[in-house]
C-alpha cells in the first residue's frame, strides 16, 4: 500500500470537513480513526483496480457491487 495514496485521502477528507484549508496545519480530533478510515479507503481503491486488472467488472461500479458479482469461493 502506497503511503502517499493513504495520505492523499487523509488530506482529502480533512478538507472535506474543513475547507480549504491546508490539511497538513488541521489538528484533528482522533488522528488514530482518521489514519483507518483513510487506509480503508485506499485499500478499497487498489482492491477494485485488481479486481478490475483481473477482468471483473466495469469503472464505476460500487466496490459492493463488484463484490457481489464475484463467484463464491469454491464454486466455478
Amino acid at each position: 500500500m502506497s503511503i502517499d495514496l493513504l495520505t492523499v485521502y487523509r488530506d482529502q477528507m480533512v478538507r472535506a470537513v474543513l475547507g480549504e484549508r491546508p490539511a497538513m496545519l488541521a489538528k484533528e480530533a482522533d488522528t488514530t480513526m482518521l489514519e483507518r478510515l483513510a487506509q480503508r479507503l485506499a485499500e478499497a481503491e487498489a482492491g477494485m483496480e485488481l479486481l478490475r486488472n483481473k477482468g471483473y467488472g466495469k469503472r464505476g461500479m460500487s466496490i459492493l457491487d463488484m463484490v457481489k458479482a464475484l463467484p463464491d469461493a469454491g464454486k466455478p
